[in-house]
């Protein structure tokens, strides 16, 4: 028996650890698992795996904030324009979170718009297949963020909606979940929104997934991020079926430090040391000014060391290719790639050769 979970936490852990590491290779026709059974196993879910996803959505929405590019219902409440703002009210604004799960990715933006001094919207929307799940999230939420309305939605009531009837959507690992024939579904709902926020696990059948779904949202959608253009996604290009779009997430640094996770670790044979993701930030054309384009392109993945040079795989509007850095070239930034975990970069290139790198900020 471990010191933080019981013997019998630790064999829900390693159930649940199976069945999620199994969805992505389900056979082609078979469903997804239920897999809440009790409300223990909610309850042990949030507490480790939920928090790993938390640590994607804070990677992702530091990103957007680095960028500048958080949706703009999150912002600090002199950045909005006064007309959102009536007096005495919260917020206006609605967050639709869909396969809510423990509404671990809401919690994430929301503490998130509070900590940064924004305004709270008005009323969150929980979508889910599982009731439990609803209600687990409903009641996490509402204790966190007292002030603000939640609210369990159907699908039926989803498909009521008009474009612009939510402000933000928010979606976290439900692609491993669904047939292709469920994603229309799930990309409907998206589409109501004026602002989206979508993360996926790191691997690469569901990232490419990912790719082809915004293929599909990029008519009414323009690109905020991981995007650095506007074009078709690089990924899904003749001749890159081998390669996905992915970045890496670093966990807090207390995770190294404490006994529950270091039992984790031990018990669940985990990796801390870094969690793959890739994700989607879109904002509907029309709804607001589209995102600043600089000559960024974005750095995927790790960068690979070798003597005297670096390989970097970058994607910007003229595709995905793989270009290097010289050691002699700049060796602070050299230096300084051994710590990255994929910014965003602006670059200058001779042939394939990258000659200068600056962090976009």
């Amino acid at each position: 028996m471990g010191t933080y979970f019981s013997r019998s936490d630790l064999e829900i852990l390693r159930a649940l650890r199976a069945t999620l590491i199994g969805l992505e290779d389900r056979s082609a026709g078979e469903r997804a698992p239920r897999y809440w059974g009790t409300a223990r196993d909610l309850e042990l879910y949030d507490r480790v795996f939920a928090a790993r996803i938390g640590w994607k959505w804070d990677a992702v929405l530091d990103e957007l904030e680095r960028r500048g590019t958080l949706p703009r219902r999150t912002l600090p409440r002199r950045t909005l324009p006064r007309r959102t703002l009536p007096e005495g009210a919260e917020g206006t604004w609605t967050l639709l979170d869909w396969g809510t799960g423990t509404g671990v990715a809401t919690r994430r933006v929301l503490a998130r718009t509070r900590d940064r001094g924004g305004v709270l919207p008005a009323r969150v929307l929980l979508f889910d297949r599982d009731e439990r799940a609803r209600a687990f999230a409903a009641d996490s939420i509402s204790a966190e963020f007292p002030g603000v309305a939640v609210a369990t939605t159907q699908a039926s009531d989803l498909e009521g909606m008009s474009a612009g009837d939510i402000d933000v959507a928010v979606a976290s690992h439900v692609l491993d979940e669904l047939e292709d024939d469920e994603v229309p579904a799930l990309l409907g709902a998206l589409s109501r929104a004026d602002e989206v926020i979508w993360v996926e696990p790191g691997s690469r059948a569901t990232s490419r997934r990912l790719s082809a779904a915004r293929e599909e949202l990029m008519a009414a959608f323009h690109a905020v991020a991981p995007c650095t253009h506007g074009a078709a996604c690089g990924m899904l290009a003749e001749g890159r079926e081998r390669d996905w779009c992915h970045l890496f997430a670093r966990p807090p640094a207390e995770v190294h430090t404490t006994g529950e996770w270091s039992e984790i670790h031990r018990e669940l044979r985990i990796d801390l040391r870094s969690l793959p993701y890739s994700f989607l930030a879109l904002r509907r054309r029309g709804a607001a000014p589209a995102p600043a384009r600089g000559v960024g392109a974005r750095l995927l993945g790790r960068p690979r060391f070798q003597k005297g040079r670096v390989l970097l795989d970058l994607c910007d509007a003229d595709g995905v290719r793989q270009v290097q850095m010289l050691q002699r070239s700049d060796k602070a930034l050299f230096k300084a790639l051994k710590e990255t975990e994929g910014e965003t970069v602006v670059l200058e290139v001779d042939g394939r050769s990258v000659r200068r790198v600056d962090y976009q900020t």
